[in-house]
């Protein structure tokens, strides 16, 4: 299964935005705001670590025209119910959980920017809830729509700032910048090297070789929500393992892992409680594999690659512990099918998707095997899992 083409998608929501809000067609502009994979350096954004990071062509898309009276109106194709309220009386909830998203991208902005005109707008994520940044991907929709609306220009670093800072404060995720910054800056047939301490990207072309890999996007039908999983307790976690370790090496002064030298991690590292010392291994070892990802990735070993991002799952699963049985049981499918080059599941892991690169001439096959290998296993989401095969995109921005 492929995902819906843009060009028709575009079609589609700005249809159901005037079957849905009555404005006129000069008014109307429409957003879309890509999905991410990361296939190496999961779970260390948060403590400042590099990563690895591609948009792909899976997509909230925002059909909106600014309302002169600062009223929000919003409507989703995913969701049941509206979202509505007033700029100068925004609520402490807004009737529904999807509502939270638009709250969050006026609060952030307000912080900063004078906003005066709400939207009205109809919403339509190609596969939310899934592990893919979906989260960010809508942020980032409204923070567009809400800054044209009111005729301010951001640059992308202050996009992916904001991002970053709707999520931490007015949805208490305490995520780092990994989704904001590829989704920002993604760029179609390049992967994106993050250093997420020093805000710095390095884009990496598409490996040398014709037809390497296709990318394979497998739901497990189960969605997540990472403020009520384990993901902030991680994170916790992580800060722990890095103001302890600081203070075995006598300095006391590291806030987050990427503080600590791995000198200081393998001399002290065992002297940790067991299960901060499992989050810092994890940090220290997707490090390595993060460089020689890039590494592998620059050279078009694939083979290699893939390999990493085993390596990168398994850490994910036995260090960092995060990940649902279903999760566990799909990743284990994917992997072992014929043609795959290598896989990991994505987002917090509490649900959500496998991802992985497989052969160009195996894709349509394994994925009709994955799909129906999985459900077998599970038939309570036989309706709900999907399997789709994904290419790279751009990053968000308004269609023409």
């Amino acid at each position: 299964m492929e995902f819906p083409d843009l060009v028709q998608a575009k079609e589609n929501i700005t249809d159901l935005f005037f079957a849905e809000q009555e404005m006129a067609a000069e008014d109307v502009g429409v957003i879309a705001s890509p999905y991410r994979i990361c296939p190496l350096g999961a779970h260390i954004d948060h403590q400042g670590g590099p990563v690895l990071g591609m948009t792909i062509n899976a997509y909230t898309l925002l059909a909106f025209a600014p309302t002169a009276d600062g009223t929000v109106r919003l409507k989703s194709k995913n969701y049941p119910g509206k979202v509505a309220f007033e700029l100068d009386r925004i609520p402490e909830t807004t009737g529904g959980s999807w509502g939270v998203y638009a709250r969050a991208a006026v609060l952030a902005l307000k912080e900063t920017y004078p906003i005066n005109k709400g939207v009205a707008g109809v919403l339509d994520g190609m596969l939310p809830g899934c592990g893919l940044s979906s989260s960010a991907s809508v942020l980032l929709a409204y923070i567009h729509a809400f800054a044209a609306a009111n005729q301010i220009r951001l640059q992308p670093w202050d996009c992916v700032h904001l991002t970053q800072r709707a999520e931490n404060k007015y949805i208490g995720l305490e995520n780092g910048i990994l989704d904001q910054t590829s989704i920002v800056f993604g760029h179609k047939g390049c992967l994106l090297h993050i250093d997420t301490k020093e805000k710095k990207i390095t884009e990496l072309p598409k490996p040398p070789g014709k037809n390497l890999y296709r990318i394979l996007v497998a739901y497990s039908g189960y969605s997540r929500e990472l403020t009520t999983s384990g993901y902030n307790t991680r994170v916790q976690e992580c800060r722990e393992a890095a103001v302890r370790l600081s203070h075995l090496a006598g300095s006391g002064s590291a806030r987050i892992l990427s503080d600590v030298p791995e000198k200081i991690f393998n001399l002290y590292g065992h002297k940790l409680a067991p299960d901060i010392g499992r989050r810092a291994n994890h940090f220290f070892s997707e490090v390595q594999r993060v460089r020689k990802g890039v590494i592998a990735w620059r050279q078009g070993s694939i083979d290699e690659f893939g390999q990493l991002m085993l390596a990168s799952c398994r850490s994910s699963m036995e260090q960092y512990e995060c990940g649902i049985q279903p999760i566990f049981d799909l990743q284990k499918i994917v992997s072992s099918t014929d043609g795959m080059l290598g896989s990991r599941f994505m987002g917090g892991g509490f649900g959500g998707c496998v991802v992985g690169f497989v052969k160009p001439d195996r894709a349509e096959a394994a994925a009709a095997d994955i799909q129906q290998a999985y459900r077998k296993l599970h038939p309570e989401v036989a309706d709900a899992a999907k399997i789709y095969l994904a290419d790279s995109a751009d990053g968000a921005g308004f269609l023409t």
